[in-house]
């Protein structure tokens, strides 16, 4: 009878603390969970307001928020816990910026959005402009649920803050394993005691409880240790944000100053292209493209009209940008004394003295020690009375449009500048001209510009082709299909170097 009474108090017993302590771990584990994702909440939400705080403080403007590299920085700099990242979304729902992105790259933003509370799932392109954001991320391909705050940059771009929720649901329930060993444990050695010393069982009961409670605590400071290392990770962040737009501001202020100087520089260039229109007598309609690739051009155009003549040159510098710039100034410069003051009219002639006045201003004694800078250009000369044209090239050809077939001159395989075959000259070519004859000048930037399905270049052949099929509009009407069809074969790839292109048609 004791024995059964033994066997049975022991495995009552046994099974009311077993039930009892799943019981108790259930609801740890729950308490802990609800716990850190409140706490995750709240620090997305600090983040995210901290860091658009931040960029509204900062020299950038509202258009820079969709372009600006020190957005990305910080999406691939900034490590949050539990899987946590920031990345931001433009009004279309399009990745603009996050870790891993290259910049000038978007990409589609998948997740499903459910706020805190509602049954409702939008996606974040539904997203008002306005809206602030707390709620689910559900990313159905990768299997993963987050914790996202979203709150708006701008009217075109909102920021979103992200924890995996999986992951802190793991970290819940990786602290209450040790709950579930102790309490095999202590359920083993309670009944082992129970049964062997059944007059005791109260005050065991009591005592193992004890030791029960004293190890919850132990449980409970963990996860107050826990807690205080990511608020101190939380500071350190903090700290880095700071560094971070530090830097961004000095940078910011000093691309300012710049590209304000560079804007007045291109003012000054602006300044110095002519801007007097050709007589119609001898020039029916013209076109000027011209598109440097950053603000200020190394191409540059240049006419000036005599009562006997017309001449009209395209030149393509050394470089680009604002050594390009520099370049185009000393161009201009030489051809306002070579043509305009000492009145040369021989195509040949001009590109000779130009080369001279150009090794002479670069101070180029020997091509073996000193840099190749010069120009490559395509010259004209156009008499009114005869319709008769010279052309001299430094690598550059004309082009004339006669009666839809295409007729090519090309220029001395050699730059107006230091080169090894400087003993020869320049030819001046000879051609007569005719009523609607169309002619090209251009410099090399548009047939190499990369683009299309596989980011080659556009080619020699297919710009030739396209002028072919454009010569007998407008000149409004051929440089707006210039345009299109570089934007078109352009697509999302940078422009690769200035552009010019320079067509009219004889009277």
């Amino acid at each position: 009878m004791r024995q059964r009474f033994q066997i049975l108090l022991t495995f009552s017993l046994v099974i009311i603390f077993q039930f009892a302590f799943w019981g108790f771990a259930f609801l740890s584990k729950k308490y802990i969970q609800d716990e850190i994702v409140e706490q995750v909440k709240n620090d997305n939400k600090v983040i995210g307001e901290q860091i658009i705080r931040l960029m509204q403080n900062s020299y950038l403007s509202k258009a820079d928020f969709e372009t600006d590299q020190t957005l990305q920085h910080l999406c691939d700099s900034i490590k949050l816990p539990n899987g946590g990242f920031i990345c931001a979304v433009d009004k279309s729902g399009n990745l603009v910026a996050g870790p891993g992105l290259k910049p000038g790259m978007t990409m589609p933003f998948p997740p499903i959005l459910q706020a805190y509370g509602e049954a409702d799932k939008l996606k974040p392109a539904e997203l008002k402009s306005d809206q602030v954001f707390y709620g689910l991320a559900n990313f159905k391909k990768e299997g993963r649920t987050d914790l996202v705050s979203s709150l708006p940059l701008n009217d075109e771009v909102r920021l979103f803050v992200h924890q995996n929720k999986d992951i802190i649901e793991k970290r819940a329930a990786e602290y209450v394993k040790p709950l579930l060993l102790i309490g095999f444990i202590i359920t083993v050695v309670v009944g082992f005691f129970t049964y062997f010393t059944t007059n005791s069982i109260v005050y065991k009961y009591e005592s193992k409880i004890e030791v029960q409670n004293g190890e919850l605590k132990d449980a409970i400071e963990e996860i107050n240790v826990q807690k205080t290392e990511i608020g101190n990770k939380n500071i350190e962040l903090e700290k880095q944000k700071n560094i971070a737009v530090k830097q961004h501001q000095e940078i910011a202020h000093q691309n300012k100053e710049i590209t304000d100087s560079i804007q007045y520089a291109k003012r000054i260039q602006f300044a110095t292209l002519p801007k007097k229109l050709i007589s119609k007598n001898i020039i029916d309609e013209h076109f000027i493209l011209f598109m440097p690739r950053d603000i200020v051009s190394g191409d540059f155009y240049w006419y000036h009209e005599f009562e006997e003549c017309v001449v009209i040159t395209a030149v393509d510098c050394t470089g680009h940008g604002v050594p390009g710039a520099f370049m185009s100034m000393i161009g201009i410069t030489f051809l306002n004394e070579i043509v305009v003051e000492d009145g040369i009219q021989d195509a040949g002639e001009i590109l000779e003295e130009l080369r001279k006045k150009v090794i002479h201003a670069l101070g180029q004694k020997s091509i073996f020690n000193t840099t190749s800078d010069g120009m490559d250009m395509a010259l004209s000369i156009i008499e009114k009375s005869t319709k008769k044209m010279q052309f001299a090239g430094a690598f550059n050809p004309m082009i004339c449009i006669r009666d839809k077939k295409l007729i090519e001159v090309k220029g001395d395989r050699m730059p107006v500048g230091i080169y090894p075959k400087m003993e020869n000259s320049f030819e001046t070519h000879s051609i007569q001209l005719k009523s609607e004859d169309t002619i090209y000048l251009y410099s090399d930037g548009y047939a190499d510009q990369f683009g299309g399905k596989n980011g080659r270049k556009f080619l020699s052949k297919n710009f030739k082709h396209l002028l072919k099929e454009i010569s007998t509009l407008t000149g409004v009407e051929q440089k707006k299909v210039l345009e299109d069809t570089l934007n078109n074969w352009q697509g999302e790839l940078s422009q690769v170097d200035d552009i010019l292109i320079i067509g009219f048609k004889i009277a």
